[in-house]
């Protein structure tokens, strides 16, 4: 007598008739005895395994077989004995299997190379670099905190011959030095005398190198009106002043881009002692 089993069972599903029993194991029926010696009990299992962002992995049948594949840094381990399946990371440093810099490596330098997974990469601030960390945000900041602000404070600044940054600020066909005999008179290096006639030429610059402490250098026309035009003012720590500012100044040095449109009667004047004066002729060039 032929056995009507179910036309469509489920895996696990189970079909009783004369005093037998099957149980359908995803492909055919097989009997398991007599009803009254076999308890069928459902065997719980997953037929999908979800992981996130990826695509499920659904079993086709009740024999079907999940395959754990190993992946870069990873090992897996079974233990039959057990029932255990070990999953480890193999991978070194950069906290866990992540992708880390062994070598660091700064141009014109030795490169800096971990000696081992654990191995601390410091790093130093020195001179004018400080190092600000902050693990709460893990930030690490660089700053500068700034060198000189002056010519005067720079090493490089002072040579053999003293020669300072505010001598060699603009080129000049020559360079007074200029100092003073009391509330008299000025002195010039290249000069004879108290209060000489200083000669220019229209077109070139001029520089006088200032060391008159209390005498302030005034340039000023035939009228005794300060002029200011081609005037640059450098002190010795550096500070760079022009026209008017220039004017009045007792250290450092100025310089007198002489215009190469004026000629004639021109002169110098302590703002202070009106004794202290004496004419600078300007010259025309082209009338040499």
């Amino acid at each position: 007598m032929p056995i009507n089993f179910p036309s469509s069972p489920n895996t696990d599903d189970t079909y009783t008739s004369g005093g037998s029993t099957w149980i359908y194991n995803g492909i055919a029926w097989r009997v398991v005895g007599s009803t009254s010696q076999v308890t069928i009990t459902p065997t719980n299992s997953f037929t999908n395994i979800v992981v996130a962002g990826q695509s499920n992995v659904v079993a086709d049948n009740s024999t079907d077989t999940l395959s754990l594949i190993a992946g870069s840094n990873i090992t897996i381990t079974t233990d039959s004995q057990n029932d255990a399946i070990t999953i480890n990371s193999t991978a070194s440093g950069g906290g866990g299997g992540g992708d880390s810099f062994t070598t660091i490596a700064v141009a014109g330098q030795s490169s800096v190379v971990a000696d081992s997974a654990t191995d601390t990469l410091t790093l130093v601030g020195a001179g004018n670099t400080t190092i600000t960390t902050n693990a709460s945000t893990d930030t690490i900041t660089i700053s500068s905190t700034g060198g000189t602000s002056t010519f005067s404070a720079l090493t490089e600044v002072t040579t053999a011959n003293n020669l300072a940054f505010d001598q060699i600020y603009l080129p000049a066909i020559t360079t007074l030095v200029v100092t003073n005999s009391g509330a008299v008179s000025y002195l010039f290096d290249q000069y004879s005398g108290s209060n000489p006639t200083i000669y220019a030429i229209g077109g070139l610059t001029i520089a006088f190198k200032l060391q008159c402490a209390g005498h302030p250098f005034a340039i000023q026309d035939g009228t005794a009106t300060n002029y200011n035009t081609g005037l640059v003012h450098v002190s010795s720590s550096g500070t760079v002043s022009s026209g008017a500012a220039a004017q009045g100044q007792v250290n450092g040095t100025l310089y007198w881009k002489v215009p190469a449109s004026i000629s004639g009667g021109y002169r110098y004047q302590c703002t202070l002692h009106p004794v202290m004066v004496g004419a600078i002729t300007v010259k025309n060039i082209v009338s040499l």
